[in-house]
């Protein structure tokens, strides 16, 4: 965290955490760190713990590096502490007073799909009349929200804050700390499910955004997602409504001849933007609505430059390939919203796909991967290269939609040498994969092969070819 342009003392942190101060109670702090590798002079370290990690291992080490105090389980001879239960919960109990002190609108957003893209829409077009706070990346768990709350100081004016959840009571969690004065969910669909159960409980999930609202607050319904209706339909404060129909309402999209997005929206007219997916076009109307509520003029400039700096969904080339570089994240919706992207795309050549398992599916798994196997045909996907432990499952539905050719590729190396090798001018490969399936490695090994090939000489490829 970085640009924080308020002051505690350790004193108000042990007052606003319950914790006890244990020395050094009168010394200010304007920071805090988890990680003693970023750690900054002056700082306040959390010793956050986890099944994986342990940071009361870190304490000593975060003073050498300068840290004002820690907060920990325990006092520690090296300086310092405020000794607290739980860490985490210090940090949150702290950022949800921190936040009280300032009467701004906080709009907090939620989704299967879209939430970081639409946070950053959103956030780009409040910038042009306002100073805003929003989450930085996808920081939108418990640690990483109130982190980003503490961004909030004296001059902000509004805050973006996204928030995700992998169980029932994550977002209620983080409404309880954030206090959102507006909300929006982008979309529900299968994803979690692992953790969730079923789609049913993805939407009740989700529908707690709209719980933590106060009664003069305000929910932005996507008209086009019935359970999102449901939501807005139980909901006793304010709707704003976007989609094809309703307050801001999608009239037309089509794709020009630069492959960039024309959308019509009423009621602010013609956008021009550098999409290519269709499904993003309602992350566009929820920034719109917000914007509307909030006395925004001006929207083509704002969003064109968010689309631009987006690290999702980038179009590149690479040897004689167009790829459309997916690779971020994953789930059955994100999946077919890009194979659409596919479809939709000028393709001189082969539309073919990379992709990697979608994860955290639980019992879903097999059924979820056949259906975009399925889908991928249904989009024109000629060749499809899969990945994973549901690969055949993929595999499967692929062949029975008629793909003309479908492998498994067990690494991301293997599978870069095998596209490469069939790849020609004008193909189009689309790659994408959940998290873990580290995707993006395919698109290393398609350069390296590259820069190879470009090294070989004429008489060597000749040689290669006898």
């Amino acid at each position: 965290m970085s640009g924080m342009a308020w002051t505690y003392t350790i004193s108000d942190l042990a007052r606003m955490t319950g914790g006890e101060a244990r020395d050094g109670g009168d010394v200010s702090f304007h920071r805090f760190s988890t990680d003693t590798r970023t750690l900054e002079k002056g700082d306040i370290f959390l010793a956050l713990t986890g099944e994986n990690f342990d940071g009361n291992r870190f304490v000593e080490e975060a003073f050498a590096k300068g840290a004002a105090a820690a907060v920990t389980k325990a006092a520690s001879d090296a300086g310092p502490c405020v000794i607290v239960d739980d860490p985490l919960q210090a940090l949150q109990r702290f950022a949800q007073c921190h936040r009280e002190h300032f009467e701004i609108p906080v709009i907090a957003i939620t989704g299967t799909c879209g939430k970081t893209s639409s946070k950053d829409l959103v956030a780009a077009v409040l910038e042009t009349r306002y100073k805003v706070v929003k989450t930085k990346g996808n920081l939108n768990n418990e640690i990483g929200l109130p982190l980003s709350l503490l961004e909030i100081d004296a001059g902000t004016e509004a805050a973006v804050i996204e928030m995700g959840a992998n169980h029932r009571g994550d977002i209620a969690q983080l409404c309880g700390i954030a206090k959102p004065t507006e909300a929006a969910i982008t979309m529900i669909a299968e994803a979690h499910l692992e953790g969730f159960g079923t789609l049913e409980d993805v939407a009740e999930a989700k529908g707690e955004i709209a719980d933590g609202l106060p009664d003069s607050g305000l929910f932005y319904v996507n008209l086009d997602d019935p359970r999102c209706v449901r939501i807005a339909e139980n909901f006793s404060g304010r709707t704003v409504s976007f989609g094809t129909a309703g307050d801001v309402a999608l009239e037309s999209c089509v794709f020009n001849e630069a492959g960039e997005m024309d959308l019509r929206v009423r009621p602010v007219g013609e956008l021009v933007l550098p999409l290519h997916a269709r499904a993003h076009a309602a992350n566009v109307l929820l920034a719109i609505a917000v914007g509307l509520q909030h006395d925004v003029v001006s929207f083509e400039g704002p969003l064109r430059r968010a689309c631009l700096e987006s690290t999702r969904f980038k179009v590149l080339t690479i040897g004689p390939l167009e790829i459309i570089d997916d690779s971020y994240n994953s789930n059955p919706p994100s999946v077919r919203a890009a194979l659409e992207a596919l479809r939709d795309r000028p393709v001189a050549g082969a539309r073919m796909a990379a992709l990697g398992d979608m994860l955290e599916l639980g019992k879903y798994a097999d059924e979820l991967h056949e259906a975009v196997g399925a889908f991928a045909g249904a989009c024109g996907v000629e060749r499809l290269f899969v990945r994973g432990d549901h690969a055949q499952a993929t595999l499967k539905g692929a062949r029975a939609a008629g793909v003309a050719k479908v492998q498994v590729i067990d690494t991301h190396e293997d599978m870069a040498e095998v596209i490469a090798h069939c790849a020609g001018p004008g193909d189009t490969l689309l790659v994408k994969g959940s998290r873990g399936m580290t995707m993006e490695k395919v698109i290393e090994s398609l350069r390296s092969c590259y820069d190879e090939a470009a090294h070989v000489s004429p008489a060597s490829e000749r040689a290669q070819r006898m």
